[in-house]
């Protein structure tokens, strides 16, 4: 161990943490047996109540799990470090929060959890369970006054839990819920500063830095920059520009009635908390805002990192009666019995439908001219341990890619689903010798293990593949180019980015259409596979020198230019990889 901190193996912070969560808090709340990355309230579900869901990356503690109890949450999915939680977590946590009366999943505004909830959302109508969702975006300064629904989800998510699940816990309908949620997001604004920077045990470095006697003045819980830097202010200087910044967003004004939450980032002293909850409550009452609720702690925090947030919500009688009613969690509770006898009678439900199947390429089973240099696609199950073995290889280096301008993780979650697509590989054995059936345990693991966005994006590409190809004995040009195209589809129905927003977009796009151009003039395969590598490394190359527009780095601006993006980094290595392991073995 090189960092001190109270670790076994930095891998399994996450798997350790909730071993050790459970046994704390074993007579309140429970883990899926069958994916222990779900936790449920004991009393959960309830026949006739809406379940209240919610999810997110781990290092927030108490946040996400510890808002699961009574009058609180039903059931939370837990996603790595920082990172989503999977569609397959988001799926078993609305699965047993289903009491029969629909499932309000209320979550934080991030791409990976956009895309794993979506995907959740649509697998738990299709078995007949309506889900209802309400997205967080309290943040003030990640996005400006009117481009609201760009802005991120912080400490605000607590005050929107709180209210869905009173009001869930009051025999309210789904729809009521929505709504309430809905207008307790609507009515809050939060804004942090941070001090220090954080280290995720598993990059064993901090991916960010603050320089000592300044302070990252509107900063994201994972470490994102905020509006500005300026010298560290006193705690009655720091509350003001906090203030200065929220109050007019809403604006809050005079009479108003607040509930006012202050929120240590990981290393915060309780004592210095108060001292600025202090400050904060004295200039509200001098603007004639009065005070009806308050939180003040480590309720959402962000590993070590030293700062606070502030978190204010305009209330009616309606969001302050919710935000009184008794609940009991780790992360917050209100006197009373929460925990009181109720009859429900709340029903929802959609008839389920077939599953829809993933975008194919509508081959279906015809017949091909197979024609040029061939792989026969029983025998090229290989290809995927040459992908796994190239991942795992780099994952620091993608990881320290990503720690420029993300979260610092991005190899180490890759690396994960890989290695476990190969573990359920050596479990198939001879039946996953199949090029198609090794790609399927690849998205799956992909999706099922890693969460964040690129578990569903990469997920989709390479189910794009399977669909294509498994129709087929022999692989050739024209039906590689066939699968590149879906899978590359694939990607952008879900992520809805573009050529220039610095993504794996950048890459994908130009290597289709590389390889397509090549195909198009007669070249053979592996000369086409040629032209896809070169054009991924040029694609990738090119993230350098554009301005992110799109997921957690679009909110750096500028400061974002100069480095690669780590998918379009990952992207490229994979098509590359893929590329020269199929041009080994081609057969003429």
């Amino acid at each position: 161990m090189s960092m001190n901190r109270v670790v076994n193996h930095p891998d399994r912070v996450v798997e350790d943490m909730l071993g050790g969560w459970l046994l704390a808090h074993g007579d309140s709340v429970e883990a899926l047996p069958a994916n222990p990355r779900v936790v449920k309230r004991a009393r959960a579900p309830e026949r006739g109540k809406v379940g209240v869901v919610t999810g997110g990356g781990s290092g927030h503690e108490p946040a996400f799990l510890g808002y699961v109890g009574d009058g609180m949450v039903d059931a939370v999915a837990v996603g790595e470090i920082f990172s989503s939680p999977t569609a397959k977590s988001f799926l078993d946590a609305i699965r047993t929060a289903d009491g029969g009366a629909g499932v309000a999943c209320l979550y934080g505004n991030y791409a990976g959890d956009n895309m794993n909830v979506g995907m959740a959302r649509q697998m738990a109508e299709r078995e007949g369970i309506v889900v209802r969702t309400v997205v967080a975006n309290d943040d003030v300064p990640s996005a400006a006054k009117g481009d609201e629904a760009r802005r991120r989800g912080v400490a605000g998510e607590i005050f929107m839990w709180k209210v869905g699940a009173a009001k869930a816990a009051l025999g309210a309908s789904l729809d009521e819920v929505i709504a309430a949620a809905q207008k307790a997001i609507a009515n809050t604004r939060s804004i942090g500063v941070g001090l220090s920077a954080c280290v995720i045990p598993a990059v064993g470095k901090a991916n960010f830095h603050i320089e000592p006697g300044t302070m990252e003045v509107g900063i994201g819980h994972h470490g994102e920059p905020g509006i500005d830097v300026q010298a560290t202010a006193s705690a009655a200087e720091m509350a003001q520009l906090m203030l200065d910044v929220v109050l007019p967003d809403l604006p809050f004004s005079a009479g108003d009635r607040v509930a006012v939450l202050i929120s240590g980032l990981g290393a915060t002293p309780v004592m210095e908390q108060y001292i600025l909850y202090g400050e904060i409550a004295q200039r509200l009452l001098a603007k004639g805002i009065t005070v009806a609720f308050n939180q003040v702690g480590n309720l959402f925090t962000s590993l070590e990192m030293m700062g606070v947030t502030l978190t204010l919500m305009k209330l009616d009688d309606e969001l302050e009666t919710c935000l009184k009613h008794p609940c009991r969690s780790v992360g917050l509770s209100v006197p009373g019995d929460a925990a009181q006898g109720r009859t429900y009678s709340g029903s929802a439900r959609v008839h389920p439908s077939v599953a829809t199947a993933a975008v194919s390429s509508g081959a279906g089973g015809r017949a091909r001219t197979v024609s040029g240099a061939t792989l026969a696609l029983a025998e090229a199950g290989p290809v995927v341990r040459d992908l796994i073995e190239a991942i795992v290889a780099n994952r620091q280096h993608l990881s320290e890619i990503d720690g420029l301008i993300g979260d610092g993780d991005h190899g180490i979650n890759m690396a994960k689903g890989f290695t476990g697509c190969g573990t359920r590989l050596d479990a198939l054995g001879p039946r996953a010798a199949s090029l198609p059936a090794a790609l399927e345990q690849l998205s799956q693991a992909l999706m099922d293990d890693i969460g964040g966005s690129m578990g569903p994006l990469y997920g989709r590409f390479f189910l794009g593949f399977v669909d294509t190809l498994a129709p087929h004995a022999q692989l050739d040009a024209a039906l590689f180019g066939e699968a590149l195209a879906v899978a590359v589809a694939n990607v952008q129905a879900m992520g809805n980015a573009q050529v220039g927003d610095k993504t794996l977009i950048d890459t994908l796009v130009p290597a289709r259409d590389a390889y397509a151009a090549a195909l198009a003039n007669g070249t053979d395969f592996a000369a086409c596979l040629q032209a896809m590598g070169a054009a991924a490394q040029q694609g990738r190359d090119a993230t350098k020198a554009l301005q992110a527009r799109i997921g957690r780095s679009a909110r750096l601006g500028a400061r974002s230019i100069g480095v690669l993006d780590a998918g379009a980094t990952s992207c490229c290595l994979i098509l590359q990889t893929l590329a020269a392991s199929l041009q080994r073995r081609l057969a003429p």
